[in-house]
């Protein structure tokens, strides 16, 4: 019996320490504020792992109502950046392990890009996706036309 109490503290010790790695590991605005050059359209595997892109033509001063929902978003904050430099980058993250998220918004001509991935792992089940898709629905600019 007592062995087994010794493991399961053992297993709570080892969960509490990679949650708190987790909730409190950098996530360095030199690394991950980065645009580019114009994305194509959807999901993508590269350097960062996982991510999915969205790009949709809009006039300049639309970034900076995208940056505004964004900076709404519960456990989201600033990384770098500002609309007014045309390429901001936040991190919002998830509610109970506190994974980290990393997502670009830029505008070049008349194109905002919408990059969100992760930082740790291989995959995000969807999250980036339905949390993009929801900014840009937010956004009467960007939001789908009837």
């Amino acid at each position: 019996m007592k062995y087994l109490l010794g493991g399961l503290v053992l297993l709570a010790a080892i969960g509490a320490g990679l949650m708190f790695w987790v909730r409190t590991m950098p996530v360095p605005a030199e690394r991950y504020h980065a645009a580019g050059e114009m994305p194509t359209d959807g999901e993508h595997v590269g350097r960062g792992g996982y991510a999915v892109v969205r790009v949709v033509s809009a006039p300049q001063e639309t970034l900076a109502a995208l940056s505004d929902r964004i900076a709404q978003t519960p456990r989201t904050t600033r990384l770098a950046g500002s609309a007014a430099e045309g390429h901001v980058s936040y991190v919002t993250r998830s509610d109970f392990w506190g994974f980290p998220d990393v997502t670009n918004a830029w505008i070049d001509g008349d194109r905002v890009a919408v990059r969100g991935h992760l930082v740790v792992g291989g995959g995000d089940m969807g999250v980036n996706r339905a949390r993009i898709e929801r900014w840009l629905a937010d956004v009467p600019a960007l939001s789908p036309q009837d």
